[in-house]
């Protein structure tokens, strides 16, 4: 017998479950029960709760529909095979092989022209997928069209619609029969499955292998041919259907308002468009115009009828409930024994338990007559927090807003545990980082255990991830990051040997020795560009090893340029990295290739097994693959495929399969479970919450194909995503036992603009306005009260989580780290400690040496030197992005080197009378041999740039390089602080008229300063001289200077480097060189009046801080640490040393202006 129990309980039909187990158990105790269930999430939910009634749950199958039903067509009928010949997979396969044959009819133009330039079959591969879906459903849902079609009848509904299908299925069904395989598939062994057990019924025998009994458990709907085939095996053996109904009154025929204003605008469009054309013709046939008066009548007359009766009944269950709504109508409409397993009363206690109540007794409250007060409107208490929703500003807030609900919740009641609390999100692979992060790194006291079920396992297993991307080699660039990122996957560093601290050695390397995309110089003619050697991964191996063997100043080997920092035990490295490399070559010649599935089976073994060292739980994910692989030869076999396959074929195969499995480890543990909405269906739990119930992404909204003929032709039981999600959504409802939260992103991150949420959240929200309001409102208009009711059910959350609103209130945020920074207590830094620290011990001795190399250092940035030298901080630059493009343009330092390494290297061949155009090309074969140039003629570009300007420093700077002298010896004592200190050193680049500096680069403060202490310093020598600085801005001469003064100078200089060791000092080259300027008249004389000093401190102030376009001075790491910002106090100390160290120095030094 087959039997129909509902109840609104799940909980309640688990326990007549039970009992019926209980009370007639199978007479074999071998023999297993059959318990239909919807999803794995069901099925382990029905287990637990089995095992609580029983003690032990075992040997029970819990099997899918269309798993079990097929199973049956293979127990009862003969000559079914196991696996239909007809699936999805096989038909896909079959159809490759079949629809190219079929294009040249002209019924086939549209997939014609759809597969021009289809080189590697990719076009005709998901063709052929979506085909084999439409026709898929078309055998669940639609059976009467393909026996139609089989018969070479015409489908009179269909009329010439896409006439190409017929002719497809046609060929395809004898193509299978051609392969000697069985005819039968779901639309023609529906008929012969039901008809066979009605035969068996009519002479009383019991047909063999069927269960003793089957269970239909927590299914919202069925195809209607499943219930044809339930409702036949009901004759048999018994079939109780569980039905969880929402609604204990019939409800098959209600109408949404909505739908039907809908449907009543559309009449009266249709209406005034047959009065316009009777109009617009001028005449009139007769009974014309009582027939529109007629149709006008019975519009408005039936359209009141169904807004004001119970037609609509409950608008909710209206809306949302079509996917159950067509179930029960279906299930009305067949011959059961339908018994009412117990509906029970919900007492309206709350707002959730009323709606839950109205959905029951298919209540509506909406009156649309009364307008002026609230009083037919169901009261809610000010304190009712069984409904909410929660706006936030992106998923990482709705994330943190719920952690902090969940902390209240079970601090407001403890009898709530982890496992009585379900999250159930739109997209759970988008969610899952926020919740891994809120979740995950919540400190002990307010960590919530919790699981995420559901994942795809790509985003799961890096294992995974990186056989898709060893997969898509042919495809790839093989960018610089990307197998980088490969690589760092851990099984691919153990088959490599490699750690993590090896592994940041080789990145470091790899982005030294100018690597960027590509394995080879194949790898650019491969996307249709020229072979190009330069920055490719083989680039960067050939430059290490060579640097292994010899050293870098031995120049070019065959056009290598050998890179200097593999040494010794690192040549290790270098040649297991170069062993990943040569093996992603062969392979990626081997996956650009098609080949047979054995083939390609055997390759991708190898592949596996060469790139990938795995432990216990990786060897599952191998499995999986070798599993699906095993899986598509038996799909081939059976579609009797045998041609090669593409690369781009096998790919997309692959990506889709192990992309599309979910991973649903830990489900149901005791613990917080996210998850779909899918898994868990009716299941009740104390809280349910609902997570990004955004506008567009729920309900999904999937266009249909446009040759799918369902289309536009929807029958009752037809599969529709966005109608299963609405019904999963009122599901939800249902669930909740006490508390539905449902959270959405509700105002834009980056500009707080507005935004709605699902259009099921709105309608939520707007039910309750209608039939709802707070205590006290009763009195009020109902656009007033229900606007009170949405601002009480929807609440706006901060963009951040340390803002003040979120710690205010009865609702405050747990989240205690960020109170501080809500409430400004938090401890800002502290200010830097300026006053002086104890000598260093270090320099107590009666000499203390000081080298003139590090007396120039420290005035290049006296502050950065005393955190370095002093107090051992060295504030290190972030590390920037690794670049994946070759170099087209030279930065700012690069165009810099490039200027400086010529430029030395012309000097000394003009010095020395060397053929200048052999240097330069040398240095530019090493240039380009180490990749440090644009490629083509992008380098070729730069490199004639530079050699014009470097030849021109060359040809300023060669006059003051002639009669070159010997270098000094810097060797002068000085006092400081009763210290005896020798200042010690060399000045080189000595010639007959004095000391000669370039830069291949602007003279910049520090510089000019820089070479101001080396020509005070051989004028304290008692060897004065003029010294020339030349830059490519300008070309400046330091004037002769006395021996005294300049041992003066040089006190004072080397007084300070000893102050600036004990405390930082405010000397910032920039920013003293523009005070120091401002106060130099045109006429190069030194003012000091008071209009002077407050000009040259605005030039500081400006040179300091940031601009619109630049940053200023200040913003230095080092500098930023102990002046956070420009004041008054730090202007006057940086105006005094500005004028005890540099003023000398500009005012002792002019410009030249060298003839053109």
């Amino acid at each position: 017998m087959f039997t129909v129990y509902h109840s609104n309980q799940l909980d309640l039909l688990k326990s007549l479950l039970v009992e019926l187990i209980r009370l007639e158990p199978l007479d074999n105790p071998f023999e297993q029960e059959q318990i239909l269930v919807q999803s794995p999430g069901m099925s382990q939910w029905l287990k637990m709760e089995l095992a609580k009634s029983f003690g032990v749950a075992a040997n029970i199958a819990f099997p899918l529909p269309a798993t079990f039903i097929w199973t049956m067509f293979t127990e009862v009928l003969s000559d079914v095979p196991e696996r239909s010949a007809f699936n999805k997979e096989s038909m896909t396969w079959k159809l490759m092989q079949v629809l190219p044959a079929q294009l040249d009819h002209a019924m086939f133009e549209p997939l014609k022209r759809y597969l021009e330039d289809d080189q590697d079959d990719l076009k005709l591969y998901q063709l052929a997928e979506k085909i084999a879906d439409i026709f898929d459903q078309y055998l669940v849902y639609r059976p009467e069209w393909i026996q139609q079609w089989e018969a070479g009848e015409t489908v009179a509904e269909l009329g010439d619609e896409h006439p190409w299908q017929p002719v497809l299925w046609q060929a395809l069904y004898d193509h299978t029969l051609a392969l000697g395989q069985s005819p039968y598939h779901r639309a023609n062994l529906y008929e012969h499955f039901i008809e066979t057990l009605h035969n068996y019924a009519e002479t009383g025998t019991l047909p063999a292998n069927l269960p003793k009994r089957l269970f239909v458990f927590g299914i919202s709907s069925l195809p209607p041919r499943y219930m044809d085939a339930l409702a036949a095996m009901g004759q048999h053996i018994d079939v109780h259907l569980m039905f969880t109904n929402p609604c204990r009154y019939y409800w098959g025929d209600i109408r949404d308002r909505k739908h039907l204003a809908r449907l009543a605008a559309k009449q009266r469009i249709r209406l005034r468009t047959l009065d316009a054309d009777t109009l617009h013709s001028g005449t009139w046939e007769e009974g014309t115009e009582d027939y529109i008066a007629q149709l006008k009548d019975s519009d408005e007359s039936h359209y009141d009828a169904d807004m004001h009766n119970h037609v609509v009944g409950n608008s909710l269950l209206a809306s949302m409930g079509k996917l159950g709504r067509d179930n029960l109508y279906l299930l009305s409409d067949m011959q059961v024994n339908e018994v009412d397993a117990g509906f029970v009363d919900i007492e309206p206690d709350s707002l959730l338990h009323a709606i839950q109540a109205d959905i029951l007794n298919l209540t509506d409250r909406q009156n649309d007559e009364i307008l002026d007060n609230s009083q037919h409107k169901f009261p809610i208490a000010l304190d009712d927090r069984s409904l909410t929703v929660h706006a936030c500003h992106s998923p990482m807030r709705e994330v943190e807003v719920l952690h902090d609900k969940l902390l209240a919740m079970f601090e407001a009641d403890t009898s709530l545990k982890p496992r009585d609390v379900i999250v159930m999100v739109a997209d759970i692979n988008a969610y899952s980082p926020a919740i891994q992060a809120v979740f995950g790194n919540a400190p002990g006291q307010r960590y919530i255990p919790f699981s995420i079920s559901d994942r795809t396992a790509e985003q799961e297993n890096p294992i995974l991830l990186a056989f898709l991307r060893l997969l898509a080699l042919p495809e790839s660039r093989c960018h610089a990051s990307e197998l980088l990122e490969l690589l760092e996957v851990p099984a691919v560093m153990r088959k490599f040997g490699f750690d993590s601290d090896s592994f940041e050695k080789i990145k470091r390397w790899i982005e030294e020795a100018g690597v960027r995309w590509g394995l080879d110089a194949r790898t650019a003619s491969q996307f249709d560009l020229p072979e190009q050697q330069q920055n490719t991964w083989l680039f960067g191996i050939q430059r290490m090893l060579l640097g292994y063997a010899m050293p870098h100043d031995a120049g070019l080997f065959d056009g290598i340029s050998a890179y200097e920092q593999v040494q010794g035990l690192d040549a290790e490295l270098a040649g297991q990295l170069a062993g990943f490399i040569d093996r992603l070559v062969a392979y990626r010649e081997v996956l650009a290739q098609p080949h047979t599935v054995t083939e390609w089976t055997a390759h991708l073994s190898a592949l596996l097994d060469d790139f990938l060292l795995v432990e216990l739980e990786g060897e599952l994910v191998l499995k999986s693959i070798r599993d699906l692989l095993h899986r598509l030869q038996e799909q081939l076999s059976d579609a009797g495929f045998a041609a090669d396959i593409t690369p781009a074929v096998l790919n997309q195969y692959m990506k889709d399969k192990l992309s599309g499995e979910r991973v649903s480890q830990r489900f149901l543990a005791g613990q917080v479970n996210f998850c779909t909405l899918m898994p868990m269906r009716s299941i009740p739990f104390r809280v349910v919450c609902l997570l990004g119930m955004n506008d567009g992404a729920y309900p999904r909204n999937i266009a249909p194909e446009g040759f799918d003929l369902m289309n536009g032709r929807t029958r009752a039981g037809d599969r529709s995503r966005r109608d299963d999600d609405r019904y999963l959504f009122l599901e939800a409802i249902q669930s909740a036992q006490e508390i539905l939260y449902i959270s959405y992103v509700g105002r834009s991150i980056q500009d707080n603009a507005e935004r709605v949420p699902s259009v099921l959240v709105s309608e939520l929200v707007e039910y309750c306005q209608q039939g709802y309001c707070l205590d006290g409102d009763a009195a009020l208009p109902v656009d007033q009260s229900g606007e009170n009711i949405k601002v009480h059910l929807i609440q706006h959350h901060p963009l951040v989580p340390f803002s003040p609103s979120a710690f205010v209130g009865a609702e405050a945020s747990f989240a205690a780290e960020w109170l501080p920074a809500a409430s400004r207590s938090g401890q800002a830094p502290q200010a830097f400690q300026i006053d002086a620290l104890p000598a260093d011990s270090q320099d107590d001795g009666p000499v203390r040496v000081l080298e003139l190399a590090e007396l120039q250092r420290f005035w290049r940035l006296p502050v950065r030197y005393f955190f370095n030298r002093r107090l051992k901080v060295f504030f290190e630059p972030p590390q920037g992005v690794m670049e994946d493009d070759e170099p087209f343009v030279l930065s700012g330092l690069e165009s810099y080197q490039l200027r400086d390494t010529l430029l030395g290297l012309l000097l000394e061949a003009r010095r020395t009378q060397q053929d200048e155009h052999k240097i330069y090309q040398a240095f530019a074969d090493e240039q380009k041999a180490a990749g440090h140039l644009p490629i083509a003629a992008f380098g070729e570009l730069d490199l004639a740039v530079t050699r014009a300007e470097v030849l021109a420093l060359v040809d300023s700077i060669t006059p003051y390089t002639q009669q070159p002298q010997d270098d000094h010896e810097v060797d002068l004592t000085f006092t400081v602080g009763g210290h005896t200190v020798q200042l010690q050193g060399w000045l080189k680049q000595r010639y007959q008229g004095g000391l000669v500096r370039h830069r291949s680069g602007k003279v910049r403060p520090q510089d000019h300063l820089t070479a101001w202490l080396d020509h005070l310093c051989l004028a304290a020598a008692g060897k004065g001289q003029e010294t020339h600085f030349i830059g490519t801005d300008k070309h400046l001469k330091l004037k002769v200077v006395e021996a005294a003064q300049a041992r003066a100078y040089l006190q004072e200089m080397v007084e300070l480097f000893f102050e600036g060791l004990n405390k930082p000092l405010a000397f910032f080259p920039k920013t003293a060189n523009a005070g120091i300027t401002a106060c130099i008249g045109r006429d190069g004389s030194w003012k000091d009046d008071e209009d002077t000093r407050e000009k040259a401190l605005n030039k500081m102030a400006e040179c300091f801080n940031d601009s619109y376009l630049f940053p200023g001075e200040g913003n230095d790491t080092y500098i930023a640490r102990v002046w956070p910002q420009w004041n008054d106090e730090l202007a006057q100390a940086a105006s005094q040393l500005a004028g005890r160290v540099l003023q000398a120095a500009i005012l002792g030094s002019e410009v030249v202006e060298d003839d053109a």
